[in-house]
């Protein structure tokens, strides 16, 4: 046991040494409570973790399908996933065709404000604000019909405040790490259409019995524009690098990570999204993931 503490100690001498140098930088280079403004853009995938619904789960509807013998033959769907519409393009030879731009992408701004305390840690306080860039649509059309047009979106704004620790490396370049909290008010939002009524018009009811047009909801949902919107606060991680590449200014690289979120009930608009989903669904509203950025402080 001695031996052990022993051995414990001088690996923590020898890191404190370590991290001493480290610490040290350039006497130039030395944190002396400056402080930076901070111009930052990024980019998160998958907002809310949604890419499973649209691209192999879906979402079962409240109505039963039938058979041709009027027997129960599981769930309608509200959403429908992409694989079964590439699958029934597919086995149909493009009789039923789909295009789909997969799961959503957030583009992502950042303004912030960051003070050196003492030599070695930080405090940053800023605003992010994220809004779907690309993703999130899909449709398919059936013998020219454009039976679904599916259309997802995603916004938030987050208030994040950081206490960290900075380590110099070189003469002008640090590496910074630290935890912190977060307030976030975010929403998504599903709008278009699943036309399985149409679907049997054209057909006179051949539909039901067709791979994934079967699927389809009826009653028909149409001009569907459904919110669900949460706020409230959580945790968040931060971790970057920068380098200076003038006497003022730096250039950074950096991975955010929140953890957050809470159910919310939104409001449907069309009479096949109240027999689909319900009036009144509740759905989780989620502010968190990676966000990968790039950007640049001024000191001041």
């Amino acid at each position: 046991m001695i031996k052990m503490i022993s051995k414990s100690l001088i690996s923590l001498t020898l890191c404190s040494l370590a991290l001493s140098s480290a610490f040290a930088g350039d006497e130039d280079f030395v944190n002396k409570g400056k402080q930076r403004l901070i111009f930052g853009l990024g980019v998160q995938f998958d907002p809310n973790g949604l890419g499973g619904t649209i691209l192999k789960d879906g979402l079962n509807s409240n109505q039963a399908k039938t058979d041709a013998n009027g027997n129960y033959a599981g769930q309608q769907q509200a959403i429908i996933p992409d694989n079964k519409l590439q699958a029934a393009e597919t086995l149909t030879g493009g009789l039923i065709n789909y295009k789909s731009s997969g799961p959503m992408t957030l583009g992502n701004l950042t303004l912030g404000y960051e003070r050196d305390v003492k030599e070695n840690f930080f405090f940053r306080a800023g605003i992010n604000f994220s809004t779907k860039v690309m993703g999130g649509h899909t449709t398919s059309n059936f013998l020219g019909y454009n039976w679904y047009d599916v259309r997802w979106f995603y916004q938030s704004i987050v208030v994040p405040v950081y206490f960290g620790i900075k380590i110099n490396f070189g003469s002008k370049s640090a590496f910074y790490v630290g935890p912190g909290v977060h307030y976030y008010d975010a929403q998504w939002q599903l709008k278009g259409k699943n036309d399985g009524t149409g679907l049997d018009a054209m057909t006179a009811g051949a539909a039901k019995n067709l791979p994934v047009l079967g699927d389809a909801a009826r009653p028909g949902v149409l001009l569907e524009d459904t919110k669900f919107a949460a706020h409230g606060v959580g945790l968040n991680w931060l971790w970057g690098a920068q380098t200076k590449v003038t006497a003022k200014g730096y250039l950074f690289f950096e991975v955010e990570t929140f953890f957050s979120g809470a159910m919310a009930s939104g409001q449907t608009k069309s009479t096949g999204g109240i027999a689909a989903l319900s009036q009144r669904p509740a759905y989780p509203v989620l502010a968190a993931g990676n966000v990968y950025r790039f950007g640049y402080k001024h000191e001041f």
